[in-house]
């Protein structure tokens, strides 16, 4: 009788143990593919922390300032096309506050009224292109426009990786842009597989053209970019993302005589955090 539950037990643990392989291994395609007709709800924070450090002969000058920007936002898709979703986007506030300072009541409400729609087009894999811009100086435009894709275009099991490099605008350098080289994995699925999330690790280096490069060697940039985001695969859309963005760079000025400024460069440390989280209109 012993001998024969315990082959009974050991039949059960083998099928689920065969049930629970292709469980394991289950793929599944990450895409942003919102429906029409909804409306999504958007709430982004970011804050930017900057410091700066001149060396001057007998002491160092260090300033630094933090600036914390909210923007409430809406996204309506309306046509579905064969590279991506045509949405309208439209913001309907923005606060942003410098750090220790005294803000006035246009620092707090810029834009207390909604903006002209946006038109973004929304690929499968997160890119977003500006299609038709209704407010050139929206909110919608800097923060949100020309992503580049993120997701992979096949599907993917838990536990997987993919390679993604995109460019973005470098602090205390204007015109140049920092390349990133992130390694993002799909960490886990919920129960019902409805929700991914997804981490993301890379590290940030200057990218410099050819009109520029004869003065690469005076500004160096390095830094890191980590993040997560969540994507609610039944909305399409990614309901939850976090980011930091920390760079460092030097930024060599030969005009300044060494007797001054000790030949030591001019240091930028730069941190951006967003956290953007998203909901279905009800």
């Amino acid at each position: 009788m012993i001998r024969m539950a315990s082959r009974s037990f050991a039949s059960v643990t083998l099928a689920l143990a065969l049930f629970a392989q292709p469980a394991l291994a289950q793929r599944v395609l990450l895409q942003i593919k919102p429906h029409v007709g909804d409306t999504i709800k958007t709430h982004l924070t970011q804050t930017i922390e900057m410091s700066g450090t001149r060396w001057n002969a007998s002491a160092d000058s260090t300033k630094t300032m933090t600036t914390t920007t909210e923007v409430f936002s809406r996204a309506i898709p309306f046509q579905w096309t064969s590279s991506g979703t045509l949405i309208h986007a439209i913001t309907d506030s923005v606060t942003a506050r410098p750090h220790g300072t005294a803000a006035s009541r246009a620092d707090l409400q810029r834009n207390s009224m909604p903006s002209a729609p946006t038109v973004l087009r929304v690929a499968s894999d997160g890119a977003i292109e500006v299609v038709d811009d209704g407010d050139p100086n929206s909110e919608i435009r800097h923060l949100f426009a020309e992503m580049p894709s993120m997701l992979p275009r096949k599907a993917v099991s838990v536990g997987e990786k993919w390679s993604k490099e995109m460019r973005i605008p470098l602090a205390g350098d204007p015109g140049s842009e920092g390349t990133v080289k992130a390694t993002l994995q799909l960490d886990s699925l919920s129960r019902n597989a409805e929700i991914a999330y997804i981490s993301i690790r890379g590290t940030i280096s200057r990218f410099v053209d050819a009109d520029r490069r004869a003065n690469s060697s005076t500004y160096h940039t390095s830094g890191t970019f980590t993040g997560s985001m969540q994507i609610d695969r039944a909305l399409g859309w990614i309901t939850d993302a976090r980011s930091v963005v920390s760079v460092h760079s030097e930024i060599a000025d030969d005009r300044a005589s060494k007797a001054q400024y000790s030949g030591k460069p001019l240091e930028i440390q730069t941190k951006v955090s967003v956290w953007t989280r998203a909901m279905k209109q009800r």
